[in-house]
Parts: structure tokens; C-alpha cells; sequence
């Protein structure tokens, strides 16, 4: 993603609502992403996809992958157990859990990850590694909400829920992390008009299978501990 759209590198609110400004009548996602703000490895977006429409049903993918379907969780930490994409990954399992607090005023609405190698890892950042370049990286999602579901009719809501997560993972880069928070326009949310939701996109890269998920562990676990601190009821208030 990138575009020569100049912005600053701090991420202040008030900048953020400028640089949203000329889209803030977009009524479908954009002909290609839109960025509204960049630093060290972690960037603010407009998505170019559709988010989803929620709940959505279980789908089977024609590469052989399946998406399992909407399962709300919010408010029962033991329900995360059950999510067949965060099994067996006690990382993302604390970060939902994080997410779907009761005091939380965010929901996750999907998730996924995939561990892949890399087929030209000299083309990727960081450009030296100790040790050898990486050779393997996880790419991974998690669709969020507001549990306030009128708040998502309300981009600004979003774009103050980037700014208060966006400074625990300041530097990623330096760790091996590239993370988007992106805007998505979701197809539908019950109680909504036209409602955005965010798409927390995070890949990271490693030499082997259990650096590269330790380095995507860090920028969870930060996020996770800067979510539990959210206040239940944020949102903008100009």
C-alpha cells in the first residue's frame, strides 16, 4: 500500500479526522487502499475490500480453506476456546479474549492466520537480521467492532479506537512487524446504517516458525494490554 499523500508523523486525532476529510462520503470501499497516516512498521488505512456482513454464515473456500462463521463472543472469555481459527494459538486466544471483555468497547466479529514461507526474503524488511535473513512469515486478521453497534455508523469512532491502539506498538518495524489498521466498509451490521468496522492486519517475519510467531506474539500481547485499558464508553465527541 502507498500513495504520495503527505502526512504527519505523528498520530493526533485531529490530523487523522483531516486526512479522512476527502473520503468521508465514500459509500463503497475504494478503487485501491487510501492511506491516512504511516510510521515505523504500522499504518492507518482505507481497505479496498468489503468488510463483512454480520453474522455471515460458514463458507468453503475453493483452495480447500474454510471459514467457519460468525460466532459472537463478547463477555464469555471461555467461548474463545471454541473459535476453530485461534486453537492451538494461545496468542491470538488472549488477544480475542482482550477484545471481547465485558468492559471492552470493542468486539471481534472474525479472524484468521496462515504461516507461509517466503520466496525472495531479500526483497523483504528489514533488510539485515542477525543471524540470516527471514525465511518464513504469519500473516494474520481480526475484524473488529464497537459492541455500541451505532457507533460504527461513525468512522470517527474508528479512527479514535487507531489512535489509542496504534502507540503500544510504535516501531514494529523493529521487531519484524508490519501492522494496518484499516477502515473497512462492512455489508451489514444489525442496528446500523451504513457501518465501518476496523481490520487489524499484522504480518510478521521470522527464520523459522517459532521466531517469526514470537515476534507476531509481542504485537498482540502490546495490544492486548492497551485494549484492557480502553475506557467502555470511547468514542469521538467533537
Amino acid at each position: 500500500m502507498a500513495n504520495a499523500q503527505a502526512v504527519s508523523d505523528a498520530l493526533d486525532i485531529h490530523e487523522l479526522l483531516r486526512q479522512w476529510e476527502p473520503h468521508k462520503l465514500l459509500s463503497a470501499p475504494p478503487e485501491k487502499p487510501i492511506r491516512l497516516w504511516s510510521r515505523g512498521g504500522c499504518g492507518v488505512w482505507i481497505d479496498d475490500s468489503w468488510g463483512p456482513a454480520v453474522p455471515y454464515p460458514p463458507v468453503d473456500h475453493d483452495h480447500g480453506a474454510k471459514n467457519h462463521g460468525y460466532a459472537r463472543v463478547k463477555g464469555d472469555p471461555d467461548a474463545v476456546d471454541l473459535i476453530p481459527e485461534a486453537q492451538d494459538w494461545p496468542e491470538l486466544q488472549d488477544f480475542l479474549r482482550a477484545v471481547n471483555a465485558a468492559d471492552s468497547p470493542i468486539e471481534t466479529v472474525g479472524c484468521e492466520k496462515a504461516v507461509l514461507p517466503i520466496g525472495d526474503a531479500k526483497a523483504l524488511f528489514p533488510p539485515d537480521m542477525d543471524g540470516g535473513p527471514p525465511t518464513v512469515k504469519l500473516g494474520s486478521y481480526v475484524d473488529m467492532m464497537f459492541t455500541d453497534t451505532p457507533l460504527n455508523d461513525q468512522p470517527e469512532n474508528i479512527l479514535l479506537l487507531c489512535t489509542r491502539l496504534a502507540p503500544a506498538i510504535e516501531g514494529c518495524g523493529d521487531w519484524c512487524n508490519d501492522v494496518t489498521f484499516a477502515l473497512q466498509r462492512f455489508r451489514f451490521v444489525p442496528g446500523t446504517t451504513a457501518p465501518w468496522g476496523l481490520m487489524l492486519h499484522m504480518t510478521s517475519y521470522g527464520r523459522d516458525e517459532g521466531e517469526t510467531r514470537r515476534l507476531w506474539g509481542v504485537t498482540l500481547g502490546r495490544l492486548s494490554k492497551r485494549i484492557g485499558s480502553l475506557p467502555k464508553a470511547l468514542r469521538w465527541t467533537p
